[in-house]
């Protein structure tokens, strides 16, 4: 949003009429009893006499005076009600659009001050803001709803116990199931979002995190479809024998005794079936060792 700020500018000279006059004295605000005209007037007469002429007349100029008479008392408002990580230009521009509707539809003749009037008007715009645009992500309505009661039933329970209260414990106060509660305690965390690139605090400029790593998998998959492609060129007899050895963990010397061949000659034909496979698929994806494999299996 852009915060736009009104530049005061004088109402016409002599544009007061004797019956705003009238009215503002009849109407202005005395305390508990308004009809009392020796008790001071509660608001500032020149004030209320722009309320009453602006209620008459709908002149830009006055209102403009009127934003000006009020902008620190709306941007007080906005400063009281701003959180952590919220853009606080964006809680100052609710409050000023809401200041402008409040007096456009103020009413002077109620005889109630204009402040007393307008307050809940601005608290609730900016209320309704956060709850409509301060979050990051969209969050389920249940969990919306219950994120502020249940930030402001821990904060109460902790001052009356002392201590943190439980899950159990706020939930009991505020007669919701626990699951409910937790669901809103983690929505609260969708209220601002961090970027991946963003530091980490005290971390001298560390990203706070790393996005992405090296996937071996992806070079495994293409190692396993070149093998397969040459194994196919293998013999069903070496195809076997290195499915024995790699797969199923039989040493040398029990293949052998299965082919009533020495283990000096399952080794020749393992270390002949990998240099194959080695030359078929290339240097860049090598076959096992049968030294290594041997090793594990001693």
């Amino acid at each position: 949003m852009t915060l736009v700020r009104p530049s005061p500018q004088l109402s016409p000279p002599g544009a007061t009429s004797p019956t705003d006059q009238v009215v503002a004295e009849a109407t202005i605000p005395r305390g508990a009893d308004r009809a009392d005209t020796g008790t001071a007037p509660a608001v500032d007469e020149p004030t209320w006499l722009l309320h009453v002429r602006y209620r008459r007349t709908g002149d830009p100029h006055v209102l403009e005076e009127l934003v000006e008479e009020y902008h620190a008392y709306a941007l007080a408002l906005a400063r009281r009600l701003h959180r952590d990580g919220e853009p606080i230009d964006d809680l100052r521009q609710v409050a000023l659009e809401s200041l402008i509707t409040s007096l456009q539809r103020f009413d002077p003749e109620r005889g109630v001050p204009f402040v007393a009037y307008a307050t809940p008007t601005i608290v609730g715009a900016i209320k309704r803001y956060y709850r409509d645009q301060g979050w990051a992500l969209r969050v389920p309505r249940v969990a919306h709803d219950l994120a502020g009661p249940a930030r402001d039933t821990a904060d109460r329970l902790a001052g009356e116990l002392g201590r943190a209260p439980t899950v159990t414990e706020v939930a009991q106060a505020l007669s919701v199931s626990e699951e409910d509660l937790i669901l809103a305690q983690s929505a609260t965390r969708a209220r601002s979002m961090v970027s991946l690139d963003a530091p980490r605090p005290g971390s001298d400029g560390e990203r706070t995190v790393e996005v992405g790593e090296v996937d071996t998998s992806f070079a495994l998959t293409e190692g396993r479809v070149a093998l397969e492609a040459a194994m196919g060129e293998l013999g069903s007899r070496d195809r076997t024998v290195l499915g024995l050895y790699f797969f199923e963990s039989l040493t040398q010397v029990q293949i052998a005794e299965r082919y009533g061949v020495s283990q000096m000659q399952v080794s020749r034909w393992i270390s002949s079936s990998l240099a194959r496979l080695r030359a078929r698929m290339g240097a860049d994806a090598p076959a096992p060792s049968p030294t290594a494999r041997q090793a594990r299996s001693a």
